[in-house]
């Protein structure tokens, strides 16, 4: 297609590249069973982990999908694996003691380790690699404020890491734009699309019905169980699980008021001489500044020809072809010598936030919810999938650090128009 853009290429395409490896099949709508154990609505990490699980248990499972399977953030991100909150370790000690903060980052390690147990135990091939991540400083002041930060994960989570001065990043990354960083040996890339494909046929061997195309219109209760109305339909469930996070609808208002959507977007350029690629990332890790509004980087992992770039989240309904030249731009600040460099896909995917910047596992009215992953939908993702089905099945390791009141606001009802202004306060204090 004629993208319309300097910057991108004639064929650019504005689906995921992750979509390549992992097409998307436009299936067709089938009738959903009359009846189900464990209806489940959203297709993506946490809806499909939950089925797989829940069918493994015994339990009949239909996932309701309003589009295709993976239509949204599980086949739009980044796909990092690591161990990141908006809250930081040392931040949660201040205030809210040294216990809770060991409890909250003890799950995020739970989740991390989730991701390789899943990969292993479906056995995915989705590019998994121990390839460590650079987290970025944008100033000399916060390169200091990092290394307190993961002095404090070490000593009292025994996280190890490495500071890499400015004068030692060229051997990471090939920029004079940040003032060092920390390094983190053991995190990981994977493919998102070939994650969420792998997920998606583990789901299927396992008996889960997977209802393409049927969105759910609104959720009722009946005695002790639902009624799940779609188009043309109602189903009756035992059990409700609603995994959409940043795409929640209507169907359960509740949770609408408490899951703010919000855009990040993200680029892959055209190809490059491998060789350019490895002096610009020398490391080969996943990059990410240290900003509450981030820029992230990493050579694709299944093109070494490639690099995926994002940044911008929290813009609105924006035409991709100018949050191209936008990201353009923020490359080029990283990179200068990109200039000619052209992007062959550009897309964006809905991001769910709370109000309180923490991941949510819990229960309202009997429906069971994982929602607002604030950037760690991965492992997250995962491990609340996991628990959601102990929980439905009665075993143990359903609880949860995260299990916690999911706060509303009396001014919020679903319209999130305030996101990027509150995005833009929250990034004050960035570079």
């Amino acid at each position: 297609m004629q993208a319309g853009s300097r910057v991108l290429t004639e064929n650019c395409s504005f689906d995921p590249y992750w979509w390549r490896a992992a097409p998307h099949k436009q299936e067709p709508a089938i009738a959903p069973p009359r009846s189900t154990d464990v209806a489940i609505i959203g297709s993506g990490i946490t809806g499909l982990v939950a089925a797989l699980h829940l069918a493994r248990g015994g339990r009949q499972v239909t996932v309701f999908e309003a589009h295709e399977p993976g239509y949204g953030a599980s086949t739009r991100n980044a796909g990092y694996v690591g161990r990141t909150l908006k809250h930081g370790f040392g931040e949660l000690i201040e205030s809210h003691g040294l216990p809770f903060a060991t409890q909250i980052y003890g799950e995020l390690m739970d989740a991390f380790l989730a991701v390789k147990e899943t990969v292993e135990s479906e056995n995915i091939a989705c590019h998994y690699k121990q390839q460590g991540r650079l987290l970025l400083a944008t100033s000399p002041a916060m390169y200091e404020a990092m290394a307190h930060e993961f002095s404090l994960r070490e000593k009292h989570l025994r996280e190890p890491f490495a500071m890499v001065s400015r004068g030692e990043q060229a051997s990471e990354i090939g920029t004079e734009r940040y003032s060092g960083g920390v390094k983190i040996e053991d995190h990981v890339g994977l493919h998102p699309g070939l994650y969420h494909q792998g997920l998606l046929d583990a789901a299927r061997a396992a008996g889960v019905t997977i209802a393409a195309h049927t969105p759910v219109l609104r959720i009722a209760r009946e005695g002790a169980g639902f009624i799940v109305h779609v188009p043309q339909a109602q189903v009756t469930a035992r059990d409700v699980v609603v995994a959409t996070n940043g795409y929640s609808g209507d169907a359960f208002p509740w949770l609408k008021r408490r899951v703010m959507p919000f855009d990040a977007y993200q680029t892959v350029s055209e190809p490059m001489p491998a060789e350019r690629l490895r002096q610009l990332l020398p490391g080969d890790r996943t990059y990410i500044d240290w900003n509450f509004n981030v820029d992230w980087m990493r050579r694709a992992p299944d093109d070494p020809t490639r690099i995926v770039f994002g940044g911008l989240t929290g813009g609105r309904n924006q035409d991709l072809r100018q949050m191209a030249e936008r990201l353009h731009v923020r490359l080029l600040r990283i990179f200068p010598e990109l200039t000619g460099l052209r992007f062959d896909n550009i897309w964006t995917g809905k991001c769910g936030g709370t109000l309180d910047l923490y991941p949510h596992i819990g229960r309202h009215d009997g429906i069971h919810y994982a929602v607002g992953y604030c950037f760690a939908g991965v492992p997250m993702g995962t491990l609340f999938g996991q628990k959601l089905a102990r929980r439905i099945l009665g075993g143990k390791g359903g609880d949860s650090a995260f299990d916690r009141p999911l706060p509303s606001s009396p001014f919020y009802w679903g319209n999130p128009w305030f996101v990027p202004h509150a995005i833009n306060w929250l990034s004050r204090h960035d570079r």
